[in-house]
């Protein structure tokens, strides 16, 4: 092995000088700072096997030999143990200019990705010009990526524009798990789980109404489960005095036996629930009420349209312990875009059974309709043109076709 030390004013001449003597095979071994620039020491030939410590696979009693040649000077206190060398510190690579190079290239490639994204997008605006304006569409409808490229790629072939477009819409509609059961026809124990401020206690005041007005306020009994949120309760009462149903307050696994069992005469009982943050490191917990209580009650998470598709992902994993039966979409007249909740329901299966778009008890509250559904989400849609280089932020572009 050949070592050699290199003086010059700044890092980069230093290394020039390196591959100029000793070659590109060149190692570096350490770089420091002295007066007048940095200094580095390299070497050719460099057998790294060298500088290991010896291999752990010894014989045992080269292991006690070792042992007992180490033991006398740590039982006498004035035989201090030699210092183990620090380790060489390899600072070159922290050296500013070298940080500055890396930053630079990082953002070279940044570019180049860039550009090549421009190009294939163009490519395929000039093969496939119909394709690329569906992608437009659901992308501006809110609908996710993946979802929305294979939603194009199951479109059959068309040159008219909303021919196809009509058609995608038709895909995506199928697509839309829709619970088969109209359970307001059918009675039973059905609860409402999900976030704070989603709109629970107005969904299940509508349910109770719609219950009431069909089947007869004898058929209809309500449960909170709701003790934390400030007015929670009253909230529900105040609905339930309206329509002439009894409310019981269950605070304890124990209280909500018993408030089902007062009510079991009844045809419907609906649970509201207090709001559950998905993040929640008690969440299990809380489920405990609900999920050991009876397997007769059907759980339906309740989803606000206004809440981003991420956070949609992560509350709908958060709640699956529940072995939700459905869910119910609420204030779909106030959010801006419905492709969000689509795609959340369709990536998760999880079925959609009611639509609420309104704070009226209990008109605003419909079955899911997948294709009125699709068309709301459409006519919401943001027809701002996406130029290429926000279309490649997503992803998979260059190589969808």
């Amino acid at each position: 092995m050949k070592i050699k030390r290199f003086q010059a004013a700044d890092v980069r001449q230093a290394i020039k000088e390196v591959r100029d003597v000793l070659g590109p095979d060149a190692v570096i071994l350490s770089n420091t700072r002295v007066d007048g620039g940095v200094e580095i020491v390299a070497a050719t030939d460099y057998d790294e096997s060298q500088f290991k410590r010896p291999s752990p696979a010894i014989s045992e009693p080269a292991r006690r030999e070792a042992k007992v040649e180490i033991n006398p000077s740590l039982a006498n206190p004035a035989v201090a143990p030699a210092a183990r060398p620090e380790p060489a510190q390899n600072v070159w690579s922290q050296e500013p200019t070298l940080v500055q190079m890396r930053k630079e290239i990082a953002g070279m490639k940044d570019m180049l990705q860039s550009q090549l994204s421009d190009l294939a997008w163009k490519d395929m605006e000039r093969i496939n010009p119909i394709q690329v304006q569906l992608l437009h569409r659901h992308l501006a409808m809110g609908v996710q990526v993946e979802l929305a490229k294979s939603i194009v790629a199951q479109s059959r072939q068309s040159d008219d524009l909303e021919t196809a477009w009509r058609q995608s819409l038709g895909t995506l509609a199928t697509q839309i798990p829709i619970q088969a059961d109209n359970f307001l026809e059918t009675g039973g124990i059905y609860s409402l789980v999900g976030p704070t401020g989603v709109g629970k206690t107005t969904t299940v005041a509508k349910m109770a109404a719609r219950c009431a007005l069909k089947h007869g306020a004898k058929n209809v009994g309500l449960i909170t489960t709701d003790c934390f949120r400030v007015g929670g309760q009253e909230q529900l009462r105040t609905y339930a005095r309206i329509l002439g149903l009894p409310v019981r307050v269950a605070r304890t696994h124990e209280e909500l036996g018993s408030a089902l069992n007062e009510l079991l005469d009844r045809r419907f009982i609906l649970i509201d629930t207090a709001g559950m943050n998905q993040r929640d490191m008690q969440l299990s917990e809380k489920f405990s009420l609900l999920r050991n209580q009876s397997p007769r009650i059907q759980n339906y998470l309740t989803l606000s349209a206004t809440t981003q598709t991420n956070v949609l992902n992560d509350t709908i994993k958060a709640f699956s312990h529940l072995e939700l039966s459905g869910c119910i979409l609420t204030k779909t007249d106030e959010t801006n875009s419905l492709g969000g909740a689509i795609s959340a329901m369709i990536r998760h299966k999880l079925p959609l059974a009611y639509l609420c778009n309104g704070q009226q008890v209990p008109e605003d509250f419909s079955l899911a309709r997948p294709a009125s559904l699709v068309k709301d989400a459409s006519l919401l849609m943001n027809d701002e043109q996406l130029d290429p280089q926000t279309l490649s932020t997503y992803g998979g572009f260059a190589a969808y076709g």
